[in-house]
């Protein structure tokens, strides 16, 4: 229920996070390829996203937006904040080591094209999953609830990958 200046303010908070958990990451791996930050990662989205429905499902919606200063002032808007920072946070500890892997792994003939490859499948994963988000904000369901629902979803994936390559897990 914030205005443009409080969705830049969250585009900054998940933009620092992002950032934050990449260099987090380059320090834990201490500049070795560690795939054992992924499922840290994926654990800490999880985890974020569905505490991120939490601390916002019970906000009750103001008479007009929020302006940076009354978001602010609003105890509550520090927890979601919080949440968006170490969800992109762990969103960093998750995507450095994968594409460090891909670029250790790929034999280096095909590097380019496998980075290319990713990239298209990152971006048409976005455009489904955007489509997704749309759709369930249409049906209905509360912005709190396409973060749960972002949230269970990545436990299931994450699951699953980590079964069918427990290499992540060592």
């Amino acid at each position: 229920h914030g205005d443009e200046r409080v969705a830049s303010l969250l585009l900054v908070v998940f933009s620092v996070g992002i950032g934050a958990g990449s260099l987090l990451c380059e320090v834990l791996s201490r500049r070795q390829v560690e795939i054992g930050l992924v499922p840290l990662g994926a654990i800490g989205m999880t985890v974020f996203a569905v505490d991120l429905y939490f601390a916002s499902s019970g906000l009750a919606a103001p008479a007009a937006p929020w302006g940076v200063a009354g978001f602010l002032a609003q105890p509550a808007h520090w927890r979601i904040m919080l949440d968006l920072a170490l969800m992109a946070l762990s969103a960093g500890l998750y995507s450095v080591p994968m594409y460090a892997l891909i670029q250790l792994r790929a034999p280096k003939s095909h590097r380019a094209r496998i980075i290319a490859a990713n990239n298209i499948l990152n971006a048409l994963f976005m455009i489904a999953s955007s489509l997704l988000a749309g759709a369930m904000l249409s049906a209905g369901f509360s912005i709190a609830e396409v973060f749960l629902a972002t949230g269970l979803a990545n436990a299931l994936v994450a699951g699953y990958i980590f079964l069918l390559v427990p290499e992540y897990l060592l």
